[in-house]
């Protein structure tokens, strides 16, 4: 019984034995039988690990059994099994050239990165990946050291402001020049970011060059995705983003509020037994902001053999903003059509091109009076709402008795909007601010790249391209006369309207000359021109007065249906051409 159980635990420490640790040694090279200090070397699958000495040399403690990872930046990775080995050959690692050797697109071409002198900075497709935002510009938000990103607004719609060089420029104009497959273009909210194949931010002067004067505040350099060889492809995306207020001002509450003015003289407790205060404090951001959704979808369509490639893609966003109600919403469908065929060998098309259609309503945000104004000036003493006109400050009763129009929110069982009894010179309700106009603009945007590149001999590429873009937004504004308090108050109809149109078309023709010899020497040239033309047309009419509609039912505010007699401010704004090679 003894011998078996001294087997027993003989056989037990077998699997011990052979895992017992083992101190291995060795070196690491480079290409050139250098070595390699501050190589990590780790047990691989554990944080076990060290690193190589100035002398490229190692020691550590492993199982005999384990493998060894060695990692050094600019290096490919190596594995090594030490199989029972307490010293090991020295391990050369080999360069990593994917990075020196990534091609990024410059000016009217593109480079290796290891050939550019000037400051670029690159960001790719999975840099771009599970971004929440809809807008391409707010996608660079942290991708691009040096790069600004601004949201000045939260409002849906409103796109993010690209800084690369700070505030210094040379006219009103800070912002980069935007190019997209080539084409300038006006901004690059309508780009789903999951389109983008890769973003070139040129930062620096001798980078810009190409581009002269328009370029001082740098470029950025937009290429879209293009159909990927092999069998057709369709892929849907869905995006669900919720959104709050990030932070709210701190403001006085009830009790504070009451302290304060009554410790400046303006408020007593008669003055607070005469209005009848409910006792309840009333917080206004609660009263104005919510919980909002952002949605998004995207269905793409693409192949290709090795001929040509396609893509076709459709991207639909929807966004309800956070203030309270239906006014503040931006929707927006774009259409992709990128695709490229080679003719023949030295001879290839390609075509990239963009619909978009897009409406908007916004509530003001940023004024005296605007919703946030009177979100943080209104009184924490003051509701929401009061059901009857007997509650409501004694101001608002006497208007409303003398017949002026005062307002009501049919959203919230046309309750009357709550007004301040302590102080006069408040600026009103803000959910009233929200609602006192009916506020929409929308348009549709075409922009296209068409491009044929010649390829007479190896390493020589002629490239002919036209480019265009076709705009028409419009906006409407309507008021009607409205009484909350003394300075929150219109006894005029207003109605507003603007028509904005325009086209542009630049046409370019260069050559591109490139050709590596002796595997270390290069050579590169390019010339071209380029033609551009610029034109837009922008209108404005307005109408203010008593009675200025045929009728004014929803269906006929607009400016067809102004009565004849009524005032009438037209602004023809000056027709805009600009022609401009280089």
């Amino acid at each position: 019984m003894r011998r078996m159980l001294l087997l027993g635990l003989f056989i037990l420490m077998i699997p011990f034995a052979l895992k017992a640790q083992i101190s291995v040694s060795g070196t690491v090279l480079d290409a050139n039988n250098d070595p390699l200090p501050g190589v990590n070397v780790v047990q691989t699958g554990t944080t076990n690990g060290t690193i190589t000495d100035l002398d490229g040399k190692y020691t550590i403690n492993v199982p005999s059994d384990a493998t060894l990872t060695f990692s050094y930046i600019g290096f490919n990775n190596h594995e090594e099994n030490v199989n029972g080995r307490t010293s090991i050959p020295p391990i050369t690692l080999e360069s990593d050239d994917k990075e020196i050797e990534q091609v990024v697109v410059v000016g009217y071409g593109t480079q290796r990165k290891s050939d550019l002198t000037g400051s670029v900075a690159s960001v790719g497709t999975d840099d771009l990946k599970n971004r929440s935002t809809t807008d391409a510009a707010a996608a660079l938000q942290g991708k691009v050291s040096g790069v600004q990103i601004l949201n000045n607004s939260g409002a849906p719609g409103e796109g993010a402001k690209i800084r690369v060089r700070g505030y210094s420029s040379n006219d009103g104009n800070i912002g980069p020049l935007l190019i997209v497959d080539g084409l300038k273009v006006d901004n690059i909210q309508y780009l789903d970011p999951s389109m983008i194949q890769s973003m070139e931010v040129l930062k620096d002067a001798a980078s810009a060059a190409i581009y002269g004067a328009q370029a001082g505040n740098g470029v950025v350099l937009i290429t879209t995705k293009n159909g990927s060889k092999g069998s057709t492809s369709i892929t849907y995306e869905g995006k669900f983003t919720m959104q709050q207020l990030g932070k709210k001002a701190e403001l006085f509450e009830a009790k504070d509020y009451i302290e304060y003015q009554k410790a400046i003289g303006q408020m007593t407790d008669a003055t607070l037994a005469d209005i009848e205060w409910d006792g309840k404090n009333h917080n206004w951001f609660d009263e104005v902001f919510e919980k909002s959704w952002a949605k998004q979808h995207s269905i793409t369509l693409q192949g290709g053999n090795s001929e040509g490639h396609f893509l076709a893609g459709l991207n639909y966003v929807q966004n309800d903003g956070i203030v309270v109600g239906n006014k503040d919403t931006y929707e927006r469908l774009t259409a992709q059509i990128n695709a490229d065929y080679n003719i023949k060998k030295w001879l290839n098309i390609a075509t990239s091109n963009s619909i978009e259609k897009w409406s908007r309503k916004s509530v003001s945000s940023a004024s005296y009076g605007s919703t946030l104004n009177s979100v943080m000036s209104l009184d924490p003493l003051t509701p929401a709402y009061y059901s009857r006109i007997e509650d409501c400050a004694s101001d608002m009763q006497q208007h409303y008795n003398n017949g002026d129009p005062v307002p009501t929110d049919p959203s919230h069982n046309n309750d009357f909007y709550g007004t301040s009894k302590y102080l006069q010179e408040a600026t009103g309700n803000p959910l009233f601010q929200r609602d006192k106009s009916d506020a929409k603009s929308g348009g549709f945007t075409v922009r296209g790249m068409s491009s044929l590149n010649f390829k007479p001999i190896d390493g020589l590429v002629v490239t002919s391209r036209l480019g265009y873009r076709i705009s028409q937004s419009n906006s409407h504004t309507y008021t009607p006369p409205y009484w909350v308090t003394s300075m929150a108050s219109s006894t005029n109809y207003t109605l507003e309207s603007r028509v904005n149109t325009g086209y542009y078309y630049q046409f370019e023709n260069f050559i591109n000359y490139n050709k590596t010899f002796a595997e270390k020497h290069a050579v590169g040239a390019m010339v071209g021109m380029a033609y551009e033309e610029n034109n837009w047309d922008n209108e404005r009419i307005q109408s203010e007065g008593k009675d200025i509609l045929s009728d004014y039912a929803p269906n006929f505010r607009y400016v067809n249906y102004l009565l004849a007699d009524a005032p009438k401010t037209v602004e023809n704004l000056p027709d805009y051409n600009c022609n401009m090679a280089y």
